[in-house]
């Protein structure tokens, strides 16, 4: 089929039962990357059921009415085995990517997981198991724990300050009918999108689309989830303390991080492409100001980055590091130190420098299947307008420096952050002060 029938850009439909789909055609793919995301994660668990998303995303990946569990996993390894279940704050999102000829096949077992598991009792009683192994990893990871511990400073019991994965005690405790209500109130068309980015054109890919999620009828208590609004301005902190320390004995570094709320996509994309800049120039590699300030020109750590985080309504910045005990307290002052003299603006060589890193990331990206299909698989789910590659950079192109310096000093705020850190020594008195 000739690449002039394909439109690059992608396109929103919306099936009978209410499935918003979302078509990409990328005429030069040679696989075709499938996003499945729903609305379910873990800031709508139940408050005596934490943890209760992310078990129903393992719990998935089972029997279901189609496959028996080793018919799955036999249809996964036909794929290549490229299938990555992911609960996030927010959302449940099933990613796969397959050799074209694969699409089909591809296609029936995402249906399959999503629409029609079994939730046997045996495989609830093995995947929890499997689960609270996980949250042992978590436990025992300094890298991993110290997200959660930022969430906690940060949100405070507000559905965003909780643990994805639960507690293992919650965990030990989830019931195969609770398992079954939340998959039957949130895992429904309405609450659903499916988005895929290939080697087909729009009427093939939306044809595949209805053939094996145009029957999907919701279950009986089916719902849309309930909003849990946030002030971006002013998060729920905890009363009367915005830092958190976990004393650990048993390792030789200490881990540390500010964590900040930036707009996100309630306040417009516009604000969205600001905020990713400023995590560029703040904190992602060589030339940003953490790096060279924590690690080219004072030597105290390996690796320091800056992360960002979007929901619907509040993004999350932070800001970490790890570094040896004795100096640890030395680097939290100075990582403070850095991000607030960001509140004073960046030079426009500077300005320019990170425009340029950001805009050289979206084009990578622009090429990549499942970066496409994740990106608009979001985007509709958010009920956000499907924001290309070539707009983004577009946008990118109108941001001026001394705008860009006005949203910084307003809209992320290091002077409120909330401080947290792993380990022992010293350094946990300054992250205390």
């Amino acid at each position: 089929m000739s690449a002039r029938r394909y439109n690059a850009t992608p396109a929103l439909h919306r099936l009978r039962n209410g499935l918003r789909v979302v078509t990409t055609p990328m005429p030069n793919a040679h696989t075709m990357s499938i996003s499945f995301a729903v609305r379910a994660g873990s800031v709508y668990d139940p408050p005596r059921a934490p943890g209760l998303a992310h078990f129903i995303e393992h719990l998935v990946f089972k029997a279901t009415d189609d496959y028996s569990r080793p018919q799955l996993a036999a249809a996964m390894q036909r794929c290549g085995n490229r299938f990555d279940p992911t609960t996030g704050k927010e959302t449940i999102t099933i990613a796969g990517t397959v050799p074209a000829g694969k699409v089909d096949d591809a296609l029936r077992l995402v249906a399959s997981v999503s629409q029609r598991p079994r939730f046997d009792r045996a495989d609830v009683e093995i995947e929890r198991q499997v689960v609270l192994e996980e949250l042992r990893d978590w436990e025992d990871d300094p890298s991993k724990r110290i997200e959660s511990l930022a969430d906690r400073a940060l949100w405070g019991s507000h559905p965003l300050g909780r643990d994805t994965g639960g507690t293992r005690s919650s965990v030990r405790v989830i019931t195969r009918d609770q398992v079954r209500r939340f998959h039957n109130r949130y895992f429904h068309p309405r609450n659903s999108v499916l988005s895929m980015a290939g080697p087909m054109s729009h009427r093939d890919l939306l044809g595949a689309a209805r053939e094996h999620f145009g029957g999907w009828q919701p279950s009986k208590g089916a719902a849309m989830p309930r909003r849990h609004p946030v002030d971006v301005i002013e998060p729920v902190f905890p009363q009367g303390r915005r830092s958190k320390v976990l004393r650990r004995s048993d390792t030789s570094q200490v881990w540390f991080s500010l964590s900040t709320t930036t707009p996100s996509y309630a306040q417009g994309y516009e604000s969205v492409l600001r905020a990713q800049l400023a995590q560029v120039v703040i904190g992602d590699g060589d030339g940003s100001r953490l790096w060279d300030g924590l690690r080219e020109r004072l030597g105290l750590a390996y690796e320091v980055y800056a992360t960002l985080d979007f929901y619907v309504e509040s993004g999350v910045m932070s800001a970490l590091s790890a570094v040896g005990r004795g100096r640890a307290g030395t680097a939290v002052r100075e990582m403070k130190r850095i991000l607030d003299e960001t509140a004073d603006g960046f030079s426009r060589e500077e300005f320019s420098r990170g425009r340029d890193a950001l805009a050289a990331q979206i084009e990578l990206s622009s090429d990549w299947n499942a970066a496409n299909a994740g990106r608009y698989a979001e985007l509709a789910l958010f009920d956000q307008p499907l924001v290309t590659p070539a707009q983004e950079l577009a946008m990118l192109n109108e941001v001026r420096v001394g705008e860009f310096n006005s949203f910084v000093k307003e809209s992320i705020r290091w002077d409120t952050a909330a401080v947290c850190a792993i380990g022992g020594g010293p350094a946990l008195a300054a992250v205390r002060d």
